[in-house]
């Protein structure tokens, strides 16, 4: 049998899953601010779903992609990212637009495992369907930036791109076709099949020499139709006049084939996630963009949305996380007659919501003291028949090493108040 994990994945053990659930709790938070509700949608999608969506062409679909033929000889996929079955959603109930949803939840991609980047990873995500005003662009990117910096990491910044719509990218497509084919023997083997069958996707490459040409290649901001023009001026002089964190970069595309117009991508400077083993995309933590044609393209009407997409692990990395609080109550009986008193204190302290377990009755003080410890509780509470002669409990505290007689009426209310301290 084995006994480890498989490769790319991670578990995440209590002080871990602690720290998640504080990441996610402060994306829940901000997004219903902003009027998002939770989406749930299977953690698998009939393939097709992706290849329709994500795009024939990107690393997702062409090399990442966990498929399977299931026992009704259909074609599945396990999500690669959240967006085509948000959307499949909407379509198939037929929601009323505009709708603002989010989701939170494991994606999976058969990629390298690095620091950082897992095949079985977790996203938070949202989606605003029905749309289209550049202020609704702007809007999602203050709400993301306003997530990192009540999460601790107010240095977030938003790095911002036009990736225009399909009136824009045929002459594009044109002149980086040409500056290609000029460079064809500079750049990596990917990027040659790229420059085939959809020229746009080199400047995902993350492999230095290509990024380094890519420098001067025709960009696609440069090509932009009226339309989109007047659309990203806007979103830049909104993110401006509000004082967003936010820096222009012509050569940032994102990896998905259905982003239109906006596009940007979450950013940490400073190098916080600067190594070899994250070359390419040092400083992102997520992103996303506007998806215009998407509902179309799955059957529907011709339907404006944006949204983005986050990295839990990622955000983890950086986050200097709080030290978990101790809750958890102690109860440490001494004799048979006592553990009785215990139960029963037990289940006082659960009805008035204090988290609390008790020490087995087999066990002793010492090893009481032992469990507590390792359960990371702060406080114990030893009954033993000289506080039962007392009508007290003795509060010992696991991380100062006092303790103190409490009268048995006045436990609950002193350790309530003790629990809003340490909150506050």
């Amino acid at each position: 049998m084995i006994l480890t994990n498989p490769k790319g994945t991670q578990d995440f053990l209590p002080s871990q899953s602690a720290q998640k659930h504080f990441v996610e709790t402060q994306f829940r938070n901000v997004v219903a601010l902003y009027g998002f509700s939770e989406i749930v949608t299977p953690t698998f999608e009939n393939t097709e779903l992706f290849l329709r969506s994500t795009g024939l062409t990107t690393d997702i679909v062409t090399k990442q992609m966990y498929t399977f033929t299931d026992k009704g000889n259909r074609e599945m996929a396990l999500r690669p990212e959240g967006t085509p079955g948000v959307v499949r959603a909407v379509l198939q109930y037929k929601l009323k637009l505009p709708v603002r949803l989010f989701y939170s939840g494991p994606m999976f991609r058969y990629e390298k495992p690095q620091k950082g980047r897992y095949r079985e990873f977790y996203q938070l995500g949202v989606e605003s369907i029905g749309e289209p005003n550049p202020d609704i662009d702007v809007e999602i990117i203050e709400m993301g930036l306003r997530f990192f910096n009540n999460a601790g990491l107010p240095e977030v910044i938003a790095r911002v791109n036009s990736v225009g719509c399909m009136a824009c990218r045929p002459k594009h497509r044109i002149e980086l076709s040409m500056f290609l084919s000029d460079h064809q023997s500079e750049i990596c083997d990917d990027c040659k099949t790229r420059s085939e069958q959809n020229p746009l996707r080199v400047f995902d490459c993350k492999e230095a020499t290509c990024q380094n040409l890519y420098i001067n290649a025709p960009k696609i901001m440069d090509f932009l139709c009226y339309d989109c023009q007047q659309h990203f001026q806007v979103v830049l002089s909104e993110l401006a006049e509000q004082k967003v964190p936010f820096e222009l970069n012509k050569m940032m595309v994102r990896g998905l084939d259905y982003y239109t117009r906006t596009a940007f991508e979450f950013v940490l400077p400073g190098g916080k996630l600067s190594n070899e083993a994250l070359l390419g995309a040092q400083d992102s933590l997520g992103g996303g963009g506007r998806y215009d044609n998407l509902v179309e393209d799955f059957g529907g009407a011709k339907t404006p949305a944006i949204g983005f997409a986050l990295g839990v692990e990622r955000i983890l990395m950086c986050l200097e996380m709080p030290k978990q609080t101790r809750k958890t109550i102690y109860i440490i009986p001494l004799d048979a007659e006592t553990w009785k008193q215990g139960r029963k204190l037990l289940t006082a302290l659960r009805s008035t919501n204090i988290p609390a377990l008790i020490n087995p009755a087999d066990k002793n003080l010492r090893t009481g003291l032992g469990y507590a410890d390792n359960l990371a509780c702060e406080y114990v509470i030893i009954i033993g028949a000289n506080e039962m002669q007392k009508n007290v409990y003795t509060l010992k505290n696991l991380v100062k090493r006092t303790q103190e007689e409490i009268p048995q009426d006045k436990i609950i209310e002193v350790l309530t108040q003790k629990q809003e301290n340490t909150q506050n």
